[in-house]
């Protein structure tokens, strides 16, 4: 099994990325503590932040792993049970799971849920196939299937029913799509070989991840503008940079290896140069999945045990006060976020 918060996983180029998140699960503990965060070498970043940190399992999971989270606190993501089965969830505010599976699939994971608790994922059929879809309850699923594509994968929804995510041809090559009033439009980083479009924003600002090969050969983050302008996204000393998320505030959050290829969950306001590595205490590997627009963060960790669980962390007061993307004004701090529970 290959989860996507494993350091293998992020070492492997973009194009083979998004079906590990089928392999992957999740859960809960409920073990909170608070630390400083350590933050990149030089970085600026908002001074005096202090980090909650909360685990958990899905009950009588093998491995959990978090992957959205909106506003009022509804977590998502995987879970995969004593056979070998990966279904996706939904983690309530008030602490309580509930189990989701694409009607006839064999494995389904859910990636990202908005405002109005609209949800998409993948799932795979009994083919083998992966394929996109959007989930509204209590019982509407919608496919999603890129056109000509061999394999779909949907990652991202905003609260316009937006979406985004990764198809793959009959050769295995990934390209990022945006789907947007039943209009499919192909995702390409500059020059790259391989694109992942992990995540969409209310104002349709796109986070995502590339790959190139080659003698300089890279696995990158990007934020893709709404007038079609990529920024590339680097966590600072990293060998591979991994963007997951992206929330109204244009801050993101993923995933990156450091050189002596140990993986560790991070965010930050790429704009402003501010980078913040937040690892669930004591992990041997970590990932963040998603982030709301209140200082809440979920993802997925491998503990000391050798299994993947669910983590979400809180910021402290002032890490939520970051420019609004719309010019030199600040945003106001929303609703301190919580986590399930």
């Amino acid at each position: 099994m290959i989860c996507m918060f494993g350091s293998e996983a992020v070492r492997m180029r973009v194009r083979n990325l998004p079906s590990n998140a089928f392999s992957c699960g999740l859960a809960i503990l409920a073990v909170a503590v608070i630390l400083s965060a350590m933050v990149a070498q030089g970085q600026q970043t908002p001074s005096s932040l202090s980090y909650t940190y909360t685990s958990f399992d899905y009950p009588g999971a093998i491995y959990t792993q978090a992957m959205g989270i909106n506003t009022v606190g509804v977590v998502v993501g995987a879970y995969t049970d004593t056979n070998d089965v990966t279904h996706g969830f939904a983690l309530l505010p008030t602490g309580k799971f509930e189990s989701l599976d694409y009607p006839g699939a064999i494995s389904t994971v859910l990636a990202r849920i908005n405002d109005a608790n609209q949800v998409v994922g993948s799932y795979v059929d009994s083919n083998n196939v992966s394929h996109g879809f959007m989930f509204v309850s209590p019982n509407k699923f919608t496919p999603i299937d890129y056109p000509g594509a061999a394999q779909t994968q949907a990652y991202g929804i905003n609260k316009a029913q937006e979406i985004v995510g990764t198809w793959f041809d009959a050769a295995g090559n990934t390209s990022g799509f945006s789907l947007i009033s039943g209009n499919f439009t192909g995702l390409v980083y500059p020059k790259s070989v391989s694109t992942v479009a992990s995540d969409v924003n209310s104002s349709g600002e796109i986070s995502g991840s590339w790959g190139n090969t080659g003698p300089n050969e890279q696995t990158n983050g990007f934020m893709l503008s709404t007038k079609g302008i990529y920024t590339n996204v680097e966590y600072p000393g990293a060998v591979v940079t991994l963007v997951y998320g992206i929330n109204d505030l244009n801050e993101v959050a993923g995933a990156y290896t450091d050189p002596a290829g140990a993986t560790h969950g991070w965010a930050g306001l790429p704009s402003k140069k501010e980078y913040v590595t937040l690892d669930y205490p004591g992990a041997s590997s970590s990932s963040l999945g998603g982030l709301g627009n209140n200082g809440t963060f979920v993802g997925g960790y491998i503990g000391s045990d050798g299994k993947g669980h669910g983590y979400c962390v809180i910021s402290g007061p002032t890490a939520t006060r970051v420019p609004d993307g719309s010019g030199d004004k600040a945003s106001t701090p929303p609703t301190k976020g919580r986590c399930p529970g």
